[in-house]
């Protein structure tokens, strides 16, 4: 029949101390030169292959990376080639634009633009009409707008904050006319134009970092600034390469930018997780606590194992056997109860008492828990372990059941053995009463595994 058990507690075992990290024991970002990356200069435009190096074995727990632009100074204005809706401007002081375009062949971060166009002069009033335009940039592939206004003055250059851009196109505006008035507003139309100036700086321009060939899981928009900027995610990034390349010590890095611009990896700094810990010997196989120990014999006899009569034992329902004392040097070390259950679990107590002239001493020599699962369809014999072998007082002992959730029935005999000098029930915290049946000397059927002689608990 199935019972539940509870298997024996073990002391805790210490772990091993943290060992002081040792040469060889961190984690190093190399250039492709095989030398530390961090304070230096590169180039990334065509890739800049670096290598995280970590110990075999061992995980990122923390990193810190930041780059920066090694140079974000300004340059001095340029003035590209144009192309016109009239055409291409080379050659041309001047022509009529409704929209002007410049394309200067790389990603560059842009900071300043001068246009210069006027009103066309056929018509012209005084004061002139005021002109502008509206700027869009190609970037990462797609047409965006100036940031944060994309409209802007004709006349003197007008600046904004670092941007990355291969092209650019303007679209002429010119102030309208309402009611022979003007409105002030800029509305699109024709300027004569002459030529678009454009600042740029030094800084890198589009920079990603990735695992490999991976997408990048860094690329901040915009030109890399002066200021140091750090690289979140590459721990986990790191430490998802090295589960799945259990066998790896370097984790593959591309360092990319658009343009070729320097860039400084201005620090790196990695902690790793703590080391696996040692392996440890297993635990010695638990032993199963309804079998009797190695060694163990039968204190009383087997009984013929009658099925008549049996007391019910219940929450509200006790009993128990009381025993002669043991020989010198035997120690009690399994008891086997005759019981039926009869609800799907029993929970309860097996204890061990002194005796007093009036039944067992309320306090136990030891106590242990009982849990039985399934009710039965007949008896059968339920062994349970002692926690560890117990030594008596060489006096006579009770055994006593108690029952806190469920019913069983616990069988009774007739013919009690001489070592067996009672059994007794009561009911609802009652007095200790005598078994009267069946026979003349009933005791409830009781089996003792004893171990002897012994020194150390087994």
């Amino acid at each position: 029949m199935p019972r539940k058990t509870t298997a024996p507690t073990h002391p805790a075992r210490a772990w091993w101390p943290a060992e002081p990290a040792t040469v060889g024991d961190a984690a190093t970002l190399l250039a492709p030169d095989g030398k530390p990356a961090a304070g230096r200069d590169f180039a990334a435009g065509s890739g800049l292959a670096l290598s995280l190096n970590v110990p075999a074995g061992r995980r990122l727990a923390r990193v810190r990376l930041q780059l920066a632009a090694a140079d974000a100074s300004e340059l001095t204005p340029e003035f590209p080639a144009l192309v016109a809706d009239s055409g291409p401007m080379a050659g041309k002081a001047d022509a009529p634009w409704l929209w002007a375009g410049a394309d200067w062949g790389q990603t560059r971060a842009l900071v300043g633009l001068i246009l210069d166009a006027s009103p066309p002069t056929a018509g012209a009033l005084v004061p002139a009409r005021k002109t502008g335009a509206r700027i869009r940039l190609f970037s990462s592939s797609n047409w965006l707008p100036l940031a944060p206004l994309d409209t802007l003055p004709a006349g003197t250059e007008q600046r904004f904050p670092a941007q990355c851009a291969a092209r650019l196109m303007a679209e002429m505006l010119i102030e309208g006319d309402a009611a022979e008035k003007r409105t002030g507003v800029l509305i699109p139309g024709a300027l004569t134009g002459r030529r678009i100036g454009l600042r740029f700086t030094r800084q890198p321009c589009l920079v990603s970092l990735a695992i490999g060939d991976d997408p990048p899981f860094f690329s901040p928009d915009g030109p890399l600034p002066a200021a140091a900027l750090d690289v979140p995610g590459l721990a986990r990034a790191a430490n998802r390469y090295l589960g799945d390349h259990p066998d790896a010590t370097a984790v593959p890095l591309q360092l990319r930018a658009a343009n070729a611009e320097l860039l400084r990896i201005v620090a790196f700094e990695a902690e790793l997780e703590a080391p696996p810990r040692p392996a440890t010997p297993p635990e010695p196989p638990v032993e199963p606590v309804d079998q009797p120990r190695q060694g163990e014999h039968e204190h009383l006899p087997a009984g013929p194992g009658a099925s008549r009569i049996a007391r019910l034992c219940s929450p509200q329902h006790a009993a128990a056997v009381q025993l002669a004392a043991l020989p010198k040097n035997i120690a009690l070390s399994s008891v086997a109860l005759r019981l039926r259950p009869l609800a799907a679990q029993i929970v309860g107590r097996l204890s061990i008492h002194a005796d007093s002239s009036a039944g067992p001493v309320e306090t136990p020599l030891l106590a242990w828990a009982l849990e039985l699962a399934g009710a039965a369809p007949a008896a059968a014999w339920f062994r349970v372990r002692l926690p560890a072998p117990l030594n008596l007082p060489a006096r006579p002992w009770w055994l006593v059941l108690t029952v806190t959730q469920g019913e069983a029935l616990w069988y009774a005999d007739e013919n009690r053995p001489d070592t067996v000098t009672g059994s007794f029930f009561r009911k609802a915290g009652g007095p200790w009463l005598p078994l009267d049946e069946p026979g003349d000397m009933p005791w409830l059927q009781l089996q003792a595994g004893v171990l002897g002689p012994i020194t150390t608990e087994g």
